[in-house]
């Protein structure tokens, strides 16, 4: 079977997922040069691919492949059966990569991104954009955005043969940060490290319309994001004020302290 090669990187949105496969793609002769999205297996996503046609392209794949997800690791926003139980499979078989970041700067992140594409966050207050409810699955309730990022995070932690890292690993201590991935998926290193770049707005395009389903956004078809933002670890602190920040605490602040961000 595939699950010998497969190897799952996941993060909750905005939160270093490109960074983290340029960095081993770019890096490793083992990992496969191309990647693979599991939400493409859903019907309404931009660049769905047929279960039959996911299963060929994956196993014609050489080396270690890297499959990127940004759903819970229970899989349950997949309505078809099969693609459901085929990706349960692929995160419960496979060695998992997660990067999480400080939950403040993922939501001012995922503000001024979400503004590039659509009118109804461009209308909105920061504060307004922080209360605003996703919800984990089709039958799930509502939760806050806080809310969802701690329960996504707290989901994949559980998960076994798995390595966490956090965004500010790769953004400050990079090449001892790519060194842990390689040792954990023992896969070779190139000689030399090819340095961190920023991904540009086109890098995430195939994924806009199944994350915004979520988040109960739609985008008109045809108009991509503006050029992507470039942020940094601590933006936070310049959009959040006093009630956004006990509103976060009260809705995350058990994770945010179990991670070390509550500071």
């Amino acid at each position: 079977m595939f699950f010998a090669n497969t190897v799952v990187i996941a993060t909750h949105r905005r939160s270093g997922m490109r960074w983290t496969i340029d960095a081993l793609r770019n890096n490793s002769p083992d990992i496969n040069d191309s990647y693979m999205s599991l939400e493409q297996l859903e019907a309404e996503h931009d660049g769905a691919i047929p279960l039959a046609a996911f299963r060929r392209q994956l196993l014609n794949m050489e080396g270690r492949v890297l499959i990127n997800v940004q759903d819970l690791p229970s899989a349950e926003t997949w309505q078809g059966l099969d693609e459901r139980l085929f990706a349960r499979t692929i995160l419960r078989n496979s060695p998992t990569i997660y990067v999480h970041r400080d939950g403040r700067d993922v939501m001012v992140s995922m503000y001024y991104y979400m503004q590039s594409f659509s009118e109804t966050v461009r209308n909105q207050s920061f504060a307004r954009f922080l209360r605003g409810e996703t919800a984990p699955d089709s039958d799930g309730a509502a939760l806050s955005r806080p809310g969802y990022w701690a329960l996504h995070v707290e989901s994949w932690l559980q998960t076994a043969n798995l390595l966490a890292l956090s965004y500010d690993d790769l953004e400050a201590d990079y090449e001892a940060t790519v060194r842990r991935m390689a040792a954990f998926l023992d896969v070779r290193l190139n000689d030399r490290l090819r340095p961190l770049t920023m991904p540009g707005p086109q890098d995430t395009e195939p994924m806009l319309d199944s994350m915004l389903g979520r988040l109960g956004v739609r985008r008109r078809r045809g108009s991509p994001p503006d050029q992507a933002r470039v942020g940094k670890s601590g933006d936070w602190r310049k959009l959040f004020d006093k009630r956004d920040r006990e509103f976060f605490m009260k809705e995350a602040g058990p994770t945010m302290r179990r991670l070390g961000y509550a500071r």
